[in-house]
């Protein structure tokens, strides 16, 4: 090979190595696409319902929080030491759930005023429509699978809900940004699918009968009220002894038997799809009021049907409830124990269908020793459909609370008529659930149920 062949072999040879270092480089430098994975996409925001049109909303730009590979159903949270969600966040941490009230406090680590938290997580769905609740104090913003669904950046607590349907079953990215201005410091985020359970509208009276006398409708989450001797804001304080509530709602029920468990005192009516079923303290001398009443009912097909429940008050305590279960689930195992710490073998062991109980100043079998002192454990599996739960409880006395082996609720202590909630976030299936209860003296009552 002569001199001049051989500089022009090197010469190429050495052009396409600098061409392909120069592409290496830029590849380098570019944020090529391998890393949209790593990171929620840039969200410009889109206009919904419960937006309001003159509301600015700003392209936000997701910093590099977490790897690719997400545990799901977990959250992963940063904090910021401003009200901006700006430079490098103080802390990171993984998180079970999004349920706070700092008051005038601060998460560790942070200014009691003017900071910011970005919650990231990738959670299971089924198809279906959702509703996602937020309260917050002070402003949020929430995307799901990169599209703005509330976009309320501005100082105040208030509640926010936006609806959202979920096209296909399985992982869906939620983002949650919240920042905290001054003052009180607050932020919870929930949904559920409210087409299998939506809220109850209910209508407001002054007058006992459901008819007379409206003065206001709402929406609630759940009918799990007691006043005892006051009543709704809306009716304080003259007719605290006169006033009735009708709620009304059409959830979606799956095929398989369904119980509708309902108290109220005083009185209540109870229909289901337009025909009265059931009906107690109602009128003057009308029995059946002041005691647990139990529905059952069978459904062939995935269908929704329409539950009304009316309820009044006609003096002194007032209280309203009533909660739907699918039975399609095992029994649960019920041990009863003639003493307050589930200490030896128990004295009644039998099977049950709800933890959904008010003893008053009795107990729950002859067998036990006496009606003050004891202490059951109830456990089984129950059904869960993909969502955020709010496990609530209704005691008195003590109550401790498990599921899948995580201790949610711990109140061992005599109480007279506590209520204690956790928000939860489960998947589809059977979930194992535990509860303990103690009664110390006076009246007992348990009630469990979820929203």
């Amino acid at each position: 090979m002569t001199w001049a062949r051989r500089n022009r072999w090197l010469f190429a040879i050495g052009t396409l190595l600098a061409l392909l270092g120069l592409g290496l480089l830029f590849a380098l430098a570019s944020p090529g696409p391998h890393l949209a994975a790593d990171e929620p996409p840039a969200v410009v925001g889109l206009q919904s319902e419960g937006i309001s049109p003159a509301q600015a909303i700003t392209a936000t730009r997701f910093l590099p929080l977490v790897s690719r590979s997400l545990v799901a159903n977990t959250w992963y949270a940063a904090y910021y030491n401003n009200a901006s969600l700006s430079g490098e966040p103080v802390r990171t941490a993984q998180e079970a759930w999004v349920e706070y009230d700092w008051g005038g406090g601060a998460p560790p680590g942070l200014p009691a005023n003017e900071f910011s938290v970005r919650w990231t997580g990738d959670w299971n769905f089924e198809r279906g429509q959702y509703t996602f609740f937020i309260l917050a104090d002070d402003g949020v913003r929430l995307w799901l699978d990169g599209q703005l669904l509330i976009d309320d950046w501005v100082e105040g607590r208030a509640e926010r809900t936006q609806a959202a349907f979920v096209a296909t079953e399985g992982l869906h990215r939620v983002t949650l940004e919240y920042y905290e201005e001054s003052d009180e410091a607050a932020v919870w985020i929930r949904w559920r699918r409210t087409d299998l359970y939506p809220l109850w509208h209910a209508d407001l009276y002054r007058e006992p009968w459901v008819e007379f006398g409206w003065v206001a409708s709402q929406d609630d989450r759940a009918i799990q009220y007691d006043w005892g001797n006051e009543c709704p804001a809306v009716v304080w304080p003259y007719f605290c002894d006169s006033f009735s509530v009708g709620w009304t709602a059409e959830p979606l029920f799956q095929a398989g038997s369904h119980r509708i468990h309902l108290y109220a005192d005083d009185g209540y009516q109870l229909y289901f799809d337009g025909t009265k079923i059931a009906e107690g303290g109602w009128y003057d001398g009308q029995g059946g009021g002041r005691t647990d009443v139990t529905y059952d009912f069978d459904v062939d097909l995935l269908s929704q049907h329409e539950i009304t429940y009316n309820f009044h008050d006609r003096g002194s305590l007032a209280e309203a409830r009533l909660w739907i279960e699918y039975l399609e689930h095992p029994y649960w195992k019920a041990e009863y124990y003639g003493n307050k710490d589930l200490g030896g073998d128990p004295v009644v062991v039998k099977q049950e269908a709800a933890v959904f109980y008010d003893w008053g100043f009795g107990k729950p079998y002859r067998a036990l020793p006496h009606s003050d002192r004891f202490s059951a454990r109830w456990t089984g599996q129950r059904y869960f459909h993909a969502g955020a739960y709010r496990l609530g409880l209704f005691v008195d006395d003590g109550v401790r609370l498990w599921v899948d082996g995580e201790l949610l609720v711990d109140e061992w202590h005599a109480a007279r008529a506590e209520y204690h909630s956790r928000l939860v976030y489960l998947d589809t299936g059977y979930h194992d659930v535990v509860v303990e209860y103690f009664e110390d003296a006076g009246e007992a009552e348990i009630r469990f149920w979820w929203e």
